[in-house]
């Protein structure tokens, strides 16, 4: 019983390593004393550990997804928080799986590492996946961060992970055992301290600009807030300095583009006639033989060009799955702008003024691959957002630290433009260079270079570090096989 009850504990501490908390060495903590609490633990023992501390982790550390449920998706409390501890529960089915196959394999330190790192990859995968609060992420503000050039998050969290067993092994005096992991983390602290740099920031300094209209969210889909949203982002859009790049947010007008295609225009020959340029996340609709589709979209008005539809949609949020089934079950299945259509994976990249410009809507900044394969002809990365589904929760912080992981990736400038918040500049280093305060309507000017060069992880993505996790696996089963 104490084992499992470590388990949980040991769940609910990781959440706080992470924003908005940022206590990141209960991080190494929490993964050591779940790492303790599988000793001697047969294989469906250990599962169960395993489901427990996924269950206190994900129970905790998502408990935000209520809020957009209740608050703004008009589902009753009491049924609004057993949905969410459902979905806990079932993503709790990683770390099972993780402790389970652990134990099976002979419970060895480095098939633990390995394992964590490729069931992590699976997570972020499988059912568009769900690739929140990996390890790595806990370290963002952390010299072992200047690993993410080379391997990425994975890379990150997969020292994160050694780090905290090797911690654990030798707590436990277990000299031996300690050894592997301990050298895998040694040899990453040391590769961290290297002064590495693979990109360049070329070209004269670019003036930007990024309106937070700060739009309630429970009014901004009504047909009546329509007129004054427009007046906002007009007001916004005559506040930004002549030559500024402008970003308006994900969705910033709540209607399709066709509709309000003489007002969008307008705007982008305003910026453009002071030299400068706008872009605006906007709802798009086509028309297809099958009918009409619409698209999450972002698009250049004035000062450039590109249109992009957006990729890794979210679920219920965007799209609802089984829908001909669910639909009309409860108000949160029938969200506005719930019937999005994916956009095609070969989409061309932004111009404005002069730069090429790689754009992210919202949770698609949350897969490195995406944003790697999508940033290597940039200059820059821009993602627009709506956070304003998940209230004063830490949903919104957990999103913006795992945004400027991708910063750190690329070694590019990052802009971030969202509704309410958190919207900022963030520096080739993952720094913040600049942020507005949440929930305030305002404009947030700076300004950014150009980038040159191509990091490791843009090149090879996961692939190195997930080779590197199957061969600790691999290296775990032989030597306790001779």
């Amino acid at each position: 019983m104490d084992k499992l009850l470590f388990s949980l504990i040991a769940g609910l501490l990781y959440p706080l390593a992470f924003a908005p908390w940022g206590w990141w060495p209960l991080v190494l903590v929490s993964i050591a004393l779940f790492w303790w609490s599988l000793n001697n633990a047969s294989p469906r023992q250990a599962a169960l550990r395993g489901w427990l501390f996924g269950l206190g982790s994900f129970g905790f550390g998502v408990s935000w997804l209520h809020v957009s449920m209740h608050q703004y998706g008009d589902t009753p409390l009491w049924l609004a928080v057993p949905m969410t501890g459902l979905f806990a529960a079932a993503m709790a089915l990683y770390p099972a799986l993780l402790a389970g196959l652990s134990a099976r394999l002979g419970q060895r330190s480095i098939v633990f590492v390995g394992l964590w790192l490729l069931i992590d990859w699976l997570r972020g995968l499988l059912l568009t996946g769900f690739p929140w609060l990996y390890p790595g992420y806990a370290m963002t503000d952390t010299p072992l961060s200047a690993l993410a050039p080379l391997g990425g998050i994975w890379l990150v969290s997969l020292i994160t992970v050694a780090a905290a067993v090797s911690l654990a092994e030798l707590a436990r005096r277990r000299w031996h055992s300690a050894i592997p992991t301990a050298v895998l983390t040694l040899v990453g602290a040391l590769v961290s301290l290297l002064p590495l740099s693979f990109t360049e920031q070329t070209g004269d300094p670019v003036k930007v600009a990024l309106a937070q209209g700060n739009v309630p969210q429970d009014v901004r889909w009504q047909l009546t807030q329509q007129a004054a949203t427009r007046a906002i982002y007009a007001d916004l859009t005559g506040r930004a300095s002549p030559g500024s790049l402008l970003i308006w947010p994900e969705a910033a007008i709540t209607e399709f583009y066709q509709d309000a295609r003489p007002f969008l225009l307008e705007q982008g020959e305003r910026m453009n006639s002071r030299g400068g340029a706008l872009i605006t996340g906007i709802p798009w609709r086509e028309y297809a033989s099958t009918g009409p589709q619409y698209f999450n979209s972002v698009t250049v008005l004035g000062g450039g060009q590109g249109l992009y539809h957006k990729q890794k949609l979210v679920p219920f949020g965007e799209y609802v799955p089984f829908q001909e089934q669910i639909r009309g079950l409860i108000p949160f299945f029938d969200l506005p702008m719930s019937s999005f259509s994916r956009g095609h994976a070969e989409q061309p990249n932004l111009t404005a003024l002069g730069l090429t410009v790689s754009p992210f809507i919202c949770y698609e900044i949350l897969y490195p691959s995406l944003v790697a394969k999508r940033s290597q002809d940039s200059d820059l990365l821009l993602t627009i957002s709506n956070d304003a589904w998940f209230g004063t929760s830490a949903g919104p912080h957990q999103h913006f630290q795992m945004t400027r992981m991708r910063a750190l990736e690329t070694g590019r400038w990052l802009l971030r433009g969202t509704n309410n918040g958190i919207t900022a500049l963030i520096a080739p280093n993952g720094k913040v260079h600049a942020r507005l305060a949440q929930f305030e309507r305002g404009l947030l000017e700076g300004e950014v270079r150009a980038v040159t060069g191509t990091t490791p992880f843009m090149l090879t993505g996961p692939s190195p570090t997930l080779l590197l996790a199957m061969a600790l696996v691999a290296l775990g089963r032989i030597r306790r096989h001779p």
